[in-house]
């Protein structure tokens, strides 16, 4: 798990691991009270960008949106 500011990525090595990560950090945020919004949250895909990265099963490349823009 990644925490940056108030973003949260979850990796894991296979679904089944995932779910359980997913379920430990859902079970912290309630217990410290700590609500997420549903509109932003994604599971179980296997690419997504943090932080101005893609992150994928094969690794992390510089999001080319931003390459692009500099």
């Amino acid at each position: 798990m990644v925490v940056y500011f108030d973003d949260i990525f979850v990796y894991s090595k296979n679904e089944h691991e995932h779910n359980d990560h997913s379920t430990q950090v859902m079970l912290v945020l309630e217990c410290k009270k700590l609500l997420g919004n549903l509109k932003k949250c994604a599971f179980f895909n296997p690419e997504v960008t943090f932080v101005g990265y893609v992150v994928t099963g094969d690794g992390i490349k510089a999001n080319e949106s931003k390459v692009e823009a500099i």
